[in-house]
Parts: C-alpha cells; structure tokens; sequence
C-alpha cells in the first residue's frame, strides 16, 4: 500500500503553501489542550497564535521572487516548486545550498526557533534516501517511508516528532515497568496497528500536520515475559488522528504584557512543547516504517545516517542565534558607553569568538561534504561534532555576557508601554542613556531580557542543552568513534625516535641534547 500524496482528505498536493493555507491546515479540529483548556483554533489562540504566524512568514518567504531559487528546488516527481530543505543533496554543492536556504530562515527568526519545518524535512529526506534500511525481518517500511518523504515534500507539510518516554521510573527501562504509560502496541488489526500511551517532548505539536514517531532508546529487551517489542516502532500520522491529543506547557510568553515590545522573542517564537497522549490510536500499515524491531532504533540513529542531515539544520541554527546575541551583546555595551572599558572588551571579544566558532563548524562541515553509502552527500560530522559537544555551553556564556552587560538595567526595565502613560516624562528623562534615548533603550533592554534572562530564555538555553539527547551521551560518542589511535601512536613514536637520538655526552660535550631527526 502507499499513501496518496494529497491531502487526507483527498485534495491535490500542494507544494510551498502560502501562509493563509498553512494557517488554515491548522483547523483541523486537532486536539490540543493548554492551561486546562481545549483549543478550538490555535491560530487565533493568543498562547499559539504568534508561533502560528511565524511558521506561517516562514512559508511565505518560498513565495518571494527575490528568496525563491535560494529556498527553494524543482521536484524531481511534479516538477513544481518545494521547499530547499526536502532536497536530498547529490552533491557537496547541494548541501551547502541547503544550509543557505536554512540560513534564510534562521536569520529572520534569530535562530530561536529549534523545530522549525527545516529541522524534520532534512530528517525524513535522509531517512527515505536510505529507505533500504526500513526492510526488515519484521517488516518492510521501505516504501511506506519514501512515500511519506514525498508526501511532506509535495504538500508542504510541517512535522513534529517523538522519540522520548515519559519520565515515571527512569532507573528501569520501560518493559519494567507496570504500566501502561510508555507509548506501545497494545493491538493488530487487517487494517493496521493500535497504539495506546505516551510520548515525550512534541515541540511544535500545536503547530504541525504529521506527528513522526519512532523508536525511544532503551525501551526494549529481548525478554519474552514482557513483549518488549511492544515498544520497537516507527510511524507518522496527522496531527488531527482520532484519539491523538497533545498536552502542552504554558507558554513562556508574558500573554499580559502592557506592549508587544516588552516581548519581542517570546511573543514570536515560542514554538510550545507537549507530550502526545495516544487512545488507542489506529495507526494504518501504510504509515508504519518499523514493527516490532528489536534493532529499530539503531536503524533511525545509525543505519539511515540521518545525524548529520539533522545537525545540519541545527548548526545552522546555532550560525544565526550566536551572531544574534553576539549584536545584542555589542549594542547593550554601547548604548552605555561601557564598551571603552577593557574587561567589557573581552567579554565582548568572547561572545565575537562564539559566533565565529560556530560559523566557522558550519562551514567546515559543508566544505568537507562527502558521499554516503545511499549515494547522497552529507556535511562532514565530525566538525558538527565538535560544534554539538561545545555550543550549549558557549550558549549559556552568551547569555551570561549579556546579563552581566545588561546587570540592573535588565531587571528594572519598564514596560514599552510606559512611554505612552502618564510617567511618559519620568520616563524619558531617567531611562535614557548617552547613546540611546529612552525609547531605544527600553527596546534594547526588553529584547535583552527576553533573550538572556525570561522564562523565554531559560527554556532556550534548556532545549539547547538536551535537544539532541544528553550532551554527555553525545560527547562519549564522540570520543569513541573519533579516530585516535593515530594521534596516540605520534606521541609513542615521537617518545622512540628521541630516544634513539639521545646525545650520550650531553651536556658535558657541549652538544645538544639529541640529534637531528623528523621530529
């Protein structure tokens, strides 16, 4: 079976939608619960709505004669226009072109938005280019998952994705447990598979028309007594499913704010994260990618060589947000003069180093760009590595930085709203400073705020850290798959080959200590 490109509902595929249809797909009648209510429209509910609009910008943008050949590339089965991110690069050439169309976006959203459509399109591209993969013992979802890539391309879809369990015992592993909390097959039908539980953390649930679901790590062993295969899956469905509802955090955004501008971030891009509740939710065979497989989540995390594709977008990402808050850092520091100051300077020469580390992660990954086995080329994942195991915490010394510029005129900032209301005088007298009047200096002080020190900012620097997984995970795999036997053999014959030019009369001859030699 395959899945039909358009619509569920039968319509024609429709390929870099505009704004106005993305926010229409979103009334759907999806399920999506906040603060103890159900949302009937998350495009005009305010704890939504703003991501809603930016998401939508972000599509828009394909529509733009000036951005078009940047964000975008002919579909190799329609012809039509799709969007640059889908691309599965055939060239070091195309991925670069790939991380410029991203760039695009991560530039106008100051890299604060992480699930952007990009981030899961690179994903499924990569995993369909190797759907090989998806052919198992158990099954075979080799088709099932080139279909589903075509299907977000030509329709323009935007995805989010599970891939942890729920935090209830987190010293056993879910087949452990008694319960039925951890999302898993509880049914098989003719028509496909029923899955009942929950899984964690759908950033941009609210927002997105497909839900990827695939494999969480450690949620299976080969223990009969538990039917731990229960847990070894792979599926995407449409965000509005009968029986799938999301349960999202409140947002982080101050809803109450007396002026838009006391949150020009957070009232923007607050994608939401929820946990996806499944009621016995019936999943097509059509949509399955894996069943039942033991090895599922090491096809997803290794066989399909999706990482670095992912990380892509990712650094990218990281390109944007550090250059942005390195600017902010630069204008706070001048807008009091205080950048004259020697120390400032290195701090100011610190959040400069960050943004050029990460830049230059990227550009070292596109450069050294090389041909999988599933004959596409991916950016060199050893220069993501680096920038994976470093930015988290070179992120948080940004905001840091900027805290510490900013110190008290952060926390006693007033409202934007206050130029307008009857303290407008004292305002305007006593929040100036030598190189920006009140009014600019309240901009600047609101953004930096909500980019270092707000709830905003406080869930930007968490996601930073735990996005990918735990970034001591990731860097213990990166010292297990780096190469080092060659550097630890220099140093050993660097060791022999001194000592084998050891001068015996030294110092008494007056020589010196060794002979020549190629070390």
């Amino acid at each position: 079976m395959s899945i039909v490109l358009g619509s569920d509902q039968g319509g024609p595929a429709m390929p870099i939608r505009t704004a106005e249809q993305y926010l229409a797909s979103l009334r759907d009648d999806r399920e999506v619960h906040i603060g103890g209510d159900r949302v009937k429209d998350v495009t005009k509910d305010a704890r939504f709505a703003g991501a809603a609009e930016t998401m939508a910008d972000l599509l828009q943008m394909q529509h733009e004669p000036s951005l078009q050949d940047v964000l975008t590339y002919s579909s190799p089965s329609s012809g039509d226009l799709v969007g640059m991110s889908h691309i599965q690069p055939s060239s070091p050439e195309d991925v670069k072109s790939r991380g410029d169309a991203m760039q695009v976006w991560m530039d106008t959203t100051c890299g604060m938005l992480g699930r952007s459509p990009d981030y899961k399109n690179v994903m499924v591209a990569a995993w369909a280019a190797a759907a090989a993969s998806f052919k198992r013992d158990t099954f075979d979802g080799s088709d099932n998952i080139k279909n589903f890539y075509e299907r977000v391309r030509e329709n323009d879809l935007m995805m989010t994705h599970v891939l942890v369990n729920p935090q209830v015992d987190r010293s056993r592993p879910a087949h452990l447990q008694e319960s039925e909390i951890v999302a898993q097959i509880v049914k098989e039908t003719d028509e496909g598979m029923i899955v009942r539980g929950a899984r964690m953390v759908a950033t941009l649930c609210a927002l997105a028309n497909e839900i990827v679901v695939m494999p969480a790590a450690l949620t299976w062993q080969t223990d009969e007594q538990h039917k731990t295969t229960n847990y070894a899956f792979g599926f995407a469905i449409p965000t509005n499913t009968p029986g799938l509802k999301f349960i999202c955090r409140p947002p982080v955004a101050h809803l109450d704010a007396a002026s838009p501008m006391d949150g020009p971030l957070s009232l923007r891009y607050d994608e939401s994260d929820g946990i996806a509740v499944f009621d016995d939710v019936m999943v097509p065979w059509e949509r399955v990618f894996l069943f039942r497989d033991k090895e599922a989540e090491a096809v997803i995390r290794g066989k399909t060589g999706a990482g670095p594709h992912a990380l892509h977008q990712s650094v990218v990402r990281a390109v944007s947000k550090s250059q942005f808050m390195m600017a902010l850092a630069l204008a706070i520091a001048k807008s009091t003069k205080i950048d004259e100051h020697n120390h400032v300077q290195v701090m100011l020469a610190e959040t400069i180093s960050i943004a050029e580390f990460t830049r230059t992660c990227r550009v070292a990954a596109e450069a050294e760009a090389h041909e999988t086995p599933f004959g596409t080329f991916a950016p060199a994942m050893r220069h993501i590595s680096v920038w994976q195991s470093m930015f988290w915490k070179l992120y948080n010394r940004q905001c840091e930085i900027i805290n510490t510029l900013g110190a008290g005129g952060l926390v006693g900032v007033p409202s934007f709203a206050e130029l307008a209301g009857e303290a407008k005088g004292d305002v305007e007298k006593y929040f100036q400073s030598v190189n920006a009047d009140s009014s600019k200096r309240i901009k600047l002080n609101r953004l930096a705020y909500d980019a270092a020190l707000s709830s905003f900012a406080g869930r930007q620097r968490l996601y930073e850290q735990y996005y990918s997984g735990d970034p001591m995970r990731s860097m213990s795999q990166m010292y297990r798959s780096y190469s080092k036997d060659t550097h630890i053999d220099r140093i050993h014959d660097m060791l022999d080959d001194l000592e084998g030019r050891q001068n015996q009369g030294w110092p008494h001859n007056g020589g010196p200590a060794f002979t020549p030699g190629r070390f």
